[in-house]
């Protein structure tokens, strides 16, 4: 798989994939994620990056909800800071609902896309598209 070590937060944990050049998060089964949460990941993609912003592949599909506090802050510049693009992978209507809830706040709060951003059912095709945006 070519992984370096992950960091694991309260409910997932954070890779860098180094095959593909990208930072990959994924959830335990049936999160709720709320602001804490948000902070762990941001945090966690940091570590990860050390230094270095790369895009991020978010896997949605094992997520029941995100708080409007995380969502708000996953959309503000600290976050936005940490990632240059960012996929989200999704399977299911309430995996894409939660995604598009988050894009519709990303884009109110900065008027517009400031870091490309965009949902995938295929990660294959997720990661092809992030690969677009490697330093």
């Amino acid at each position: 798989m070519g992984n370096s070590a992950a960091v694991t937060f309260s409910s997932g944990k954070i890779w860098l994939d180094e095959v593909n050049g990208i930072v990959r998060v994924e959830f335990a089964p049936g999160t709720h994620q709320t602001l804490q949460i948000a902070r762990e990941v941001i945090a966690g993609i940091n570590t990860i990056g050390n230094g270095v912003r790369r895009p991020a592949l978010v896997d949605l599909t094992k997520v029941r909800a995100i708080d409007r506090d995380a969502r708000s802050y996953y959309g503000g510049p600290e976050s936005m800071a940490s990632w240059p693009a960012l996929a989200m992978l999704t399977d299911s209507p309430l995996s894409t609902t939660i995604a598009n809830i988050w894009l519709a706040v990303y884009s109110a709060i900065n008027g517009r896309r400031a870091n490309p951003s965009k949902i995938f059912s295929d990660e294959t095709a997720a990661v092809e598209w992030l690969k677009g945006f490697r330093s």
